[in-house]
C-alpha cells in the first residue's frame, strides 16, 4: 500500500486545502484517521449551503467516543442543516474563521438561531461574510424579522462583506464606527429605505469595491445616495417594475473623489447626480428596456449620466435606446465597446465616433432581442438603418486602428458600415469580423505614402 503523503501534511496545510471545500464534506474527513478527528474544526472557511447540507448529527443510546454520530439525510432535511450548523460550530474551538458563507431558507422561527450563528462566527475574527438568508419559500413574512447585529458593523477584522437577504435587515447602528476595516461590500435589497441604505453606503471609510442590486418603487420619490471616500470600483443594478407610471422619481446621488470603475444597469432611467468623478478611467453603461421612448424626462436623465463618463479612456454602452443629442464629448475615449439591438441605434454609433476624436479601438457587439424583431424586423434588410455621416469622424482619421464586429448578422447595413470604414480609415490596421466562432479579417488596402 502506498504511503498516504496528504495525511503527513502540516496542520496549516490540510486546513488551508480543506477551506475549498463545502463544510459537508470537510466534516467526514474525521473519519478517515485519528490524525484527521480533529482538524476539520480548525479549517479557516465555512461553507454552509441548505441545499448542500445532507448530514445530521443525532445523539444516540450508544454514542460514538465523540458524543455524536453523522448520517446521510435528504437535502430537503430543514431541520437537519439547522443542526448540523449549530454542531459545526459548537465544536469550532478558538481557531479564528477566515470566511463565512451562509446561503439558506429559514423560517420566522429561525430567527434567533441565524442571529446567534453570525454572532458566533464573529467571536472568531471573520474576515469575509457572504450572507443569503431569504425567507422560506411557503411562507409570507411583511417585515424582516432580523436585524444584522451590531458586531458585524464594529467589526476590526471585516474585509469583504456579501449580503443577500428579505429575512434580515441591513440598518447601521445610529452611532459610533461602522465598518472600520471594510473594502468590498456587495448589497442585494428589494425596496430600500432612504435612511438605512445612506447610511450603509456612507460610513465605510476604507472601501474601495462597492456592487449595489436593487429592486426600487416606482410609486413615491426616493433619494439614494453613496459617498465614500477612498472607493475604486462602484457597480449599481437597478429593477423596477413600471407600468407606464409618469411620476418616477428614483433620485440617486454619488461622491467618490477616488472612483476609477463605474458600471451603471438600469431598466427606467434614474435621475444621476455626481460628484467629485476626476479619477475615472474606465465605465459602463446599460440601459435594456424599450420604455425609453416614452418616460418622462428619459434624454435629460441620459445626457446626465453619460456626462458623467466624459473623462474616461474606456467606455462600454448598451442601450436600446439613447437619442443622438444625449451624448457629450468623449475626448479622452480611447477603446469603445458598443452593444447593438436587432433594431435601434446605430445613428448612435455615427454620433460617437464624432464625439470620441481619439477613438483607437472599437468593438460593436450585438445583442439578440426578441421582442425588437417581432415589431421591426422588416428593417433589418435595410441599408437605410445606417446614415453615412457628413463629414469622416476624427478619430477615422487619425486615431481608429482595429474594429471589431462581433455576432452581427451580415444585413445591408453593416455591409455599409464596413464598407464605410474600409474607405475612410485612414490610420486603420484592420477590421475583425466575428459569427459563430469564425473570424474574418479585413486588411484595408492604402495608396503608398510619398
Amino acid at each position: 500500500m502506498g504511503r498516504d503523503k496528504i495525511s503527513e501534511l502540516p496542520d496549516e496545510v490540510l486546513c488551508h486545502i480543506l477551506s475549498f471545500v463545502p463544510a459537508k464534506y470537510v466534516v467526514r474527513t474525521r473519519v478517515l484517521s485519528t490524525r484527521w478527528k480533529n482538524i476539520w474544526a480548525s479549517v479557516p472557511s465555512l461553507d454552509f449551503e441548505f441545499e448542500n447540507i445532507p448530514i445530521v448529527w443525532r445523539d444516540e443510546n450508544q454514542p460514538d467516543p465523540d458524543g455524536f454520530r453523522w448520517e446521510a439525510e435528504d437535502l430537503s432535511d430543514h431541520v437537519g442543516f439547522l443542526t448540523f450548523v449549530d454542531r459545526v460550530l459548537y465544536f469550532r474551538g478558538l481557531s479564528d474563521i477566515k470566511k463565512l458563507r451562509l446561503h439558506c431558507y429559514c423560517r420566522v422561527e429561525d430567527a434567533s438561531r441565524i442571529d446567534g450563528w453570525i454572532r458566533s462566527a464573529f467571536s472568531h475574527n471573520v474576515v469575509e461574510l457572504d450572507l443569503c438568508v431569504q425567507a422560506h419559500y411557503d411562507e409570507y413574512i411583511e417585515e424582516p424579522p432580523l436585524e444584522l447585529p451590531r458586531c458585524v458593523f464594529t467589526c476590526k477584522t471585516l474585509v469583504v462583506l456579501k449580503l443577500m437577504s428579505n429575512f434580515i435587515t441591513y440598518a447601521p447602528p445610529t452611532s459610533g464606527c461602522c465598518f472600520p476595516s471594510l473594502k468590498s461590500l456587495d448589497v442585494r435589497v428589494d425596496y430600500p429605505e432612504d435612511d438605512s441604505m445612506e447610511k450603509l453606503f456612507s460610513c465605510c471609510p476604507v472601501l474601495e469595491d462597492l456592487s449595489i442590486k436593487a429592486t426600487v418603487p416606482d410609486h413615491n420619490r426616493q433619494n439614494f445616495k453613496v459617498s465614500a471616500p477612498e472607493l475604486k470600483r462602484l457597480r449599481m443594478t437597478f429593477f423596477s417594475f413600471i407600468n407606464g407610471a409618469e411620476d418616477f422619481e428614483y433620485n440617486i446621488s454619488v461622491n467618490a473623489p477616488k472612483l476609477e470603475y463605474l458600471d451603471i444597469k438600469q431598466d427606467y432611467l434614474s435621475h444621476y447626480t455626481f460628484e467629485n468623478l476626476k479619477s475615472l478611467a474606465k465605465g459602463s453603461v446599460d440601459l435594456y428596456c424599450h420604455i425609453g421612448k416614452t418616460q418622462v424626462g428619459f434624454s435629460e436623465r441620459a445626457t446626465a449620466l453619460l456626462e458623467a463618463f466624459s473623462n474616461v479612456k474606456y467606455l462600454l454602452i448598451s442601450a436600446h435606446y439613447v437619442e443622438d443629442g444625449c451624448l457629450p464629448a468623449f475626448n479622452h475615449l480611447t477603446e469603445l465597446k458598443l452593444v447593438l439591438y436587432d433594431c435601434y441605434h446605430w445613428d448612435l454609433l455615427t454620433e460617437l465616433l464624432k464625439k470620441s476624436p481619439n477613438l483607437q479601438s472599437l468593438v460593436i457587439e450585438h445583442k439578440e432581442d426578441k421582442e425588437c424583431v417581432e415589431e421591426r424586423g422588416d428593417v433589418l434588410n435595410s441599408a437605410d438603418r445606417w446614415r453615412t455621416p457628413e463629414s469622416v469622424p476624427i478619430c477615422l482619421i487619425s486615431h481608429l486602428k482595429t474594429i471589431t464586429i462581433r455576432g452581427l448578422n451580415l444585413y445591408p447595413h453593416v455591409q455599409k458600415v464596413l464598407k464605410y470604414f474600409m474607405k475612410n480609415g485612414k490610420v486603420l490596421d484592420k477590421i475583425i469580423y466575428a459569427k459563430n466562432g469564425a473570424y474574418k479579417y479585413f486588411i484595408p488596402r492604402r495608396a503608398p505614402r510619398t
